[in-house]
């Protein structure tokens, strides 16, 4: 795997982390929590582990993506829940934003391992950020 590769992989995985950040935000900031801080510690969060990863933090992409898919087993059932009140059962839309984003997710986790096994030095550096 060359390292454009590995770093196109860490970027789905930034971009997917990102994006869950902002949309996020966004429906939290149209929603009834709007005005409270403590709504948006999700956001936040997965806007700091989109730039972790961005970093290349193996860490950082392990727990966006157990975080992403623990989240999504606790949303299943809400969204089980909107589809039978839509008289809808099929769950597409649902299955197909999961398959998408875990397959980002992964690439993320696959690009910061591969990034950190074929850049040994580079893991023992502290950050200079």
């Amino acid at each position: 795997m060359s390292d454009g590769t590995v770093k196109a992989f860490i970027a789905c995985g930034c971009i997917a982390a990102g994006l869950n950040g902002v949309v996020t935000a966004l429906v939290v900031a149209g929603g009834p929590a709007a005005g409270q801080a403590v709504a948006y510690a999700i956001p936040a969060l997965y806007l700091a582990l989109a730039y972790g990863i961005a970093k290349r933090s193996r860490i950082c992409a392990a727990i966006a993506m157990i975080t992403f898919v623990a989240m999504r087993v606790e949303w299943y059932r809400v969204a089980a829940q909107l589809e039978q009140q839509r008289g809808d059962h099929t769950l597409l839309g649902f299955w197909i934003s999961v398959s998408f984003f875990s397959a980002l997710y992964l690439l993320g986790v696959i690009g910061t391992f591969a990034w950190h096994s074929r850049h040994p030095a580079a893991a023992r550096q502290p950050s200079s950020v």
